[in-house]
C-alpha cells in the first residue's frame, strides 16, 4: 500500500519519536513537535508508537490511496474532506479515524485552531531510518526530505493492536494540540484570546536570575514571528531581568529549554534545537506545554508558570 501526495501544503514532514542519544555527535533528538497528538494518531490506529506519521503545517494537504487504508487526523483542529473514486464527498473533523477506499483522496484544510496537524496511517509511514529514526531534522537536514507533491510514500506493517473503529475525540476537539484559547478579560467581558499558560520546571540556571524574573515571565507576552521547529521567541511584556548580562560557557540543551538572552526575550527550544547554547536557561517546559507551544501562531498570548518537577 502507498500514499500519493497530490498537494503538500506549506510543510509536510515525516516524524516519529525522534533520535535521542546522539548529542555527543552534535545531533539533536528531533521528532514530532506535538508529541501527544502524534502518539494519539498511532494509538487509535493500533500502530506501534515508534512508527512514523506526517506532520503538516497549516494544512493545504491532499493525498490519494492506491489501496484501502485506515487513517487518523489529530492535532490542530480543521476541516477534513474525503472524496471517493465515484466523486462523493464526506466531511470530517480533526480527531477522527477514517476508512479510505482505494482511489480515495483525503484533504486536510487550513486549521482554525492550532498550526500542526498529524496524519497517521495504520501500519505507519515507511521511509529509511537515519540514526535509528525516520524523523526530519530541519536544522541539520538529517532524515527524509520534506514531502512534496508527486511523492509516493510506502505504508509499513507496524500494526500491534486493533484500530478504534468509529473513534473520534470527545466533542470533536483535538487531543494533544491546542490553539489560542478564547477567554474572558479580568473585568469579566470577552476581550479576545486568553493567554496559554506554559508550565516551567526551574533550572538548571535559575540561580542566575533575580526573583523578579519569574514575575515578569508570569505576565502576558506573545509568540513572535520567529517561530519554527528549532525554537520560538517570545515577545515579553517587559524584558526578563538577569543577574549578569553576558553569556555562559556553552551547555547541553533539551526540547523546551527556556533561554534568556541579554535582551530579556525568552527563546524556547523546539524539537530541532541546537545541542548546545550559551545563554542561561531559567527552566524547561513540561512536555505538555512544549506540545501546546508548538501549536501556537505568532501573536498568540502566552505566560509562564513555575511548577515543581
Amino acid at each position: 500500500m502507498s500514499l500519493m501526495i497530490l498537494r503538500a501544503g506549506p510543510s509536510a514532514l515525516v516524524q516519529d519519536l525522534g533520535r535521542p542519544g546522539h548529542a555527543s555527535l552534535g545531533v539533536t533528538a528531533s521528532g514530532a513537535a506535538d508529541r501527544a497528538a502524534a502518539a494519539l494518531a498511532l494509538r487509535c490506529l493500533g500502530t506501534h508508537p515508534g512508527a512514523a506519521v506526517l506532520e503538516l503545517l497549516l494544512g493545504g494537504f491532499v493525498l490519494m490511496t492506491d489501496a484501502p487504508a485506515v487513517v487518523a487526523v489529530t492535532g490542530a483542529r480543521g476541516l477534513v474532506v474525503v472524496t471517493t473514486p465515484s466523486g462523493s464527498r464526506r466531511t470530517a473533523a480533526t480527531g477522527e479515524v477514517l476508512r479510505l477506499d482505494a482511489g480515495s483522496t483525503l484533504e486536510i484544510g487550513r486549521p482554525d485552531a492550532g498550526v500542526r496537524t498529524y496524519l497517521g496511517v495504520r501500519g505507519g509511514i515507511e521511509v529509511p531510518r537515519v540514526l535509528g529514526s525516520r524523523s526530519r531534522d530541519t536544522l541539520s537536514g538529517l532524515g527524509p526530505p520534506p514531502v512534496v507533491a508527486g511523492d509516493v510514500l510506502a505504508v509499513g506493517d507496524y500494526v500491534v493492536a486493533p484500530w478504534a473503529d468509529h473513534w473520534h475525540a470527545a466533542g470533536g476537539a483535538p487531543r494533544g494540540g491546542i490553539g489560542p484559547r478564547v477567554g474572558m478579560g479580568s473585568d469579566g467581558r470577552g476581550r479576545g484570546p486568553a493567554p496559554v499558560v506554559l508550565e516551567v520546571i526551574p533550572g538548571p540556571r535559575d540561580d542566575l536570575f533575580p526573583p523578579g524574573a519569574w514575575q515578569v515571565l508570569a505576565e502576558t507576552g506573545h509568540v513572535s514571528g520567529h517561530a519554527d521547529r528549532v525554537g520560538v521567541r517570545i515577545d515579553p511584556a517587559r524584558p526578563v531581568p538577569r543577574l549578569g548580562g553576558g553569556e555562559i560557557p556553552s551547555e547541553g540543551m533539551v526540547r523546551g529549554a527556556v533561554q534568556i538572552p541579554a535582551d530579556g526575550s525568552p527563546v524556547v527550544f523546539g524539537p530541532d534545537h541546537p545541542v548546545t547554547g550559551g545563554y542561561p536557561v531559567i527552566g524547561v517546559l513540561t512536555s505538555r506545554s512544549s506540545d501546546a507551544l508548538s501549536q501556537l501562531l505568532p501573536g498568540a498570548p502566552v505566560s509562564f508558570r513555575r511548577v515543581s518537577e
